[in-house]
């Protein structure tokens, strides 16, 4: 499904609202974006999401605060 939207002054877009529903996106979700050549994919961040970067921390000898963690989602 094709939806357009236009980016406001600040930066801002709004998601339309049968993507909103059917992705069951609500407010406050989490998101998280990356860059794909020229694309910008925008999605629900999961709880497997954060178990898989939990995971991946650990392996690396890496220890986050609560903080640290979720630094990088914003």
């Amino acid at each position: 499904m094709l939806s357009a939207t236009k980016m406001s002054t600040k930066g801002q877009v709004v998601i339309p609202k049968r993507l909103r529903e059917e992705l069951g996106l609500q407010p406050g979700d989490p998101l998280a974006m990356a860059v794909d050549g020229s694309r910008l994919i925008l999605r629900k961040i999961t709880l497997d999401d954060l178990l898989q970067e939990s995971e991946r921390n650990y392996r690396e000898g890496k220890t986050l605060s609560h903080k640290e963690t979720f630094e990088n989602l914003t």
